[in-house]
């Protein structure tokens, strides 16, 4: 995952990114092959789908070199903005299906996995807690939006500067609720004494196969072999 958003951010070829997007996709087919796992990446596809097209539309419009497509007026489409505007469309795709991948696994897991890859503790805690940070703040502002459905506030048919007037309002207590979440996680964590000893136990230990080496070290071998060729 890490390093096929790498090769997404180094290269601007549309053939790259297409590579790179069938990758994510079988990477998201092998990894979560049950329907409500690949339901809800789905979904966070959709719901991001406006915003990916708005970016595209704008890398389209407001890119003007090249060779024209189509001119009308101020109105310039040309065949480089329209790559351009395909290329950071699909960049977008590749890290919300790669960052979809990265949510949806537990928090133990990680632990587990940045211990064999003997990372020290404190730092595979901090990596782990900033990433499943962003699961805590999305669960509260569905929480948020649930609420305001109750009381017959619908986002949806709202226009949108009232929409950008009620945003601030709503994120900003979404926010506070999700870093007093994160305080009374720091609390606990001082109250079983964290950091107090050198190492730690672990109910379930889990070690580096010889498939598991392979992979990651076949996959280094394709991404340093991509970067020298091309």
């Amino acid at each position: 995952m890490i390093l096929t958003t790498s090769l997404s951010v180094i290269y601007q070829n549309l053939t790259a990114q297409l590579i790179l997007t069938l990758t994510a996709i079988l990477l998201l087919i092998s990894i979560q092959p049950c329907k409500h796992k690949l339901y809800r990446v789905w979904k966070r596809l959709t719901s991001l789908g406006k915003i990916i097209l708005t970016i595209m539309i704008f890398q389209v419009i407001f890119r003007r070199q090249g060779e024209v497509i189509w001119e009308y007026s101020v109105l310039r489409i040309t065949h480089e903005g329209v790559i351009f505007g395909v290329v950071s469309s699909l960049r977008f795709f590749i890290i919300i299906v790669v960052a979809g991948l990265l949510f949806d696994i537990s928090y133990y897991d990680y632990l587990l996995a940045f211990k064999s890859w003997k990372i020290p503790y404190e730092i595979s805690f901090l990596v782990a807690s900033v990433i499943h940070f962003l699961p805590i703040f999305s669960h509260q502002y569905q929480r948020s939006l649930e609420a305001l459905k109750l009381r017959g506030i619908d986002l949806g048919r709202i226009n949108l500067f009232r929409r950008l007037r009620i945003y601030p309002v709503l994120i900003f207590p979404v926010i506070a609720r999700a870093i007093a979440e994160v305080r009374w996680r720091a609390i606990s964590l001082e109250l079983r004494a964290f950091r107090l000893y050198p190492t730690r136990t672990y109910l379930h230990e889990k070690k580096l196969g010889a498939i598991d080496l392979s992979i990651q070290i076949i996959s280094m071998l394709i991404f340093c072999l991509i970067l020298v060729i091309y």
